[in-house]
């Protein structure tokens, strides 16, 4: 059993708080505020009052408003992403139990982007490549993408993005040079 295995969405979710847009599920137990929005299967919900503990059911603190699940991260695109990253991970390039958990948890939250990715281009969505500078009208964005990365197909792949960049960044010194001493002997 390894550390991973303890792991949980939550974990992924605390150490990304600010990085996804998740469902906001509603919380009985939780204070709103006017205009903070929540989820509670099948309809959105916006408060219009502060210091709202209302059921959902009380239509002067709650009004229920057009949104779309699809607009949010969901612990199931989690698992998923969680399930995709499982299949890569290699816990003898990590070390201790701490470094275990932040890497593996950069390998979902890159997983996850990714499939962001891949489904806001469709189903006919093209592939792209690591850039390393766009331009869209007056913004620009850009970075550098090591040329060991770019040059590696299975590197290049986790350059795609931001959380890839980072995880590679935290298993790469492990991948060259790595060597384990093997108690034996030779014979004569």
């Amino acid at each position: 059993m390894s550390v991973i295995d303890d792991l949980t969405v939550q974990d992924f979710k605390e150490l990304f708080a600010r990085n996804f847009p998740y469902l906001p599920i509603y919380n009985e137990y939780t204070t709103y505020f006017v205009d903070d929005e929540v989820y509670a299967e099948p309809n959105f919900y916006i408060s219009l009052i502060d210091n709202n503990t209302s059921p959902l059911s009380d239509t002067t603190a709650w009004k229920v408003i057009k949104d779309s699940v699809n607009n949010y991260v969901t612990d199931n695109d989690i698992e998923r992403a969680w399930k995709e990253a499982l299949v890569s991970f290699n816990l003898a390039l990590c070390g201790t139990d701490e470094d275990a958990t932040i890497i593996f948890l950069y390998l979902v939250a890159f997983y996850l982007a990714y499939d962001l990715q891949l489904a806001a281009g469709g189903a006919f969505g093209q592939v792209v490549f690591p850039a390393t500078s766009v331009t869209v009208g007056s913004v620009s964005e850009s970075y550098y993408v090591p040329q060991t990365y770019l040059e590696n197909p299975v590197l290049g792949f986790y350059a795609r993005n931001g959380f890839g960049l980072k995880y590679l960044n935290m298993i790469y010194p492990k991948l060259i040079g790595n060597v384990k001493a093997v108690a034996g002997w030779s014979l004569p």
